[in-house]
């Protein structure tokens, strides 16, 4: 559960550093956070320099990577016990290639180059990225952790710390371990959304390294473990 939790905290980086990433250098528009997204696409119909664009294009991209990332890890069952099924960790793969490319485009944006890379599109291609992990880590049914977006996360975590002290020994004991996780999440994102700035700022190039760069190594990991064969689907009955 340990290694399964340090992963998702790497997992937090890269939305983290995406949002940041997409806010402050793509568009301002969030490829996590759809609550800021659909906030912004309504308000810029009645704004007379609103920008409807980009928040349509990362909430329809979105869409579509968890449709896509749904169908993928679709059969996935949870498992308490192990990390997770190698579904996950192909859809993780995926995301990782697309954030990867969407960092290649953005350092030829800002090279001396002829190639100009639309930075609509690079949005696009982020939020289609995220999307994917957003399905992938739902079907792992981790009560109050999200890895993408973090409002699902504050809440669990404040409504938590209410309730635990009417709990019994046990439960209580186990609610301290999800606290603790939700916590380091949500440290996480914050740390990784400010180091973002950092880079945006100091480093701008290498701003979209950061989400590739953690998604790429939570699924070469995951792809590398040997697989736990009580996760795996059942066969079908012929």
């Amino acid at each position: 559960m340990v290694e399964r939790d340090v992963l998702l905290g790497v997992l937090a980086v890269s939305a983290g550093s995406a949002d940041g990433w997409s806010f402050f250098g793509l568009g301002h528009a969030f490829v996590a956070n759809m609550t800021g997204n659909t906030v912004f696409l309504g308000m810029s119909l009645f704004q007379k320099h609103g920008d409807p664009l980009h928040s349509l294009a990362a909430l329809a991209c979105y869409a579509a990577g968890v449709i896509v990332g749904t169908l993928l890890t679709r059969t996935v069952q949870p498992d308490e016990t192990g990390l997770w099924p190698h579904a996950i960790s192909r859809t993780l793969l995926i995301e990782a290639l697309l954030l990867i490319l969407a960092e290649l485009g953005w350092i030829a944006a800002h090279s001396h180059l002829a190639l100009s890379i639309p930075l609509l599109l690079l949005l696009a291609t982020v939020a289609f990225a995220i999307g994917l992990q957003s399905a992938a880590m739902l079907q792992l049914k981790i009560p109050g952790i999200v890895t993408t977006y973090i409002t699902g996360t504050w809440t669990a975590l404040m409504s938590g710390l209410v309730r635990i002290k009417s709990q019994t020994p046990n439960d209580e004991r186990k609610s301290e371990q999800r606290l603790l996780m939700q916590a380091a999440i949500l440290a996480v994102y914050f740390l990784s959304a400010a180091l973002t700035g950092c880079l945006l700022r100091y480093v701008p190039v290498a701003v979209g390294a950061l989400p590739a760069l953690s998604v790429l190594f939570v699924a070469a990991y995951g792809g590398m473990r040997p697989l736990n064969p009580s996760s795996q689907p059942p066969p079908l009955k012929p």
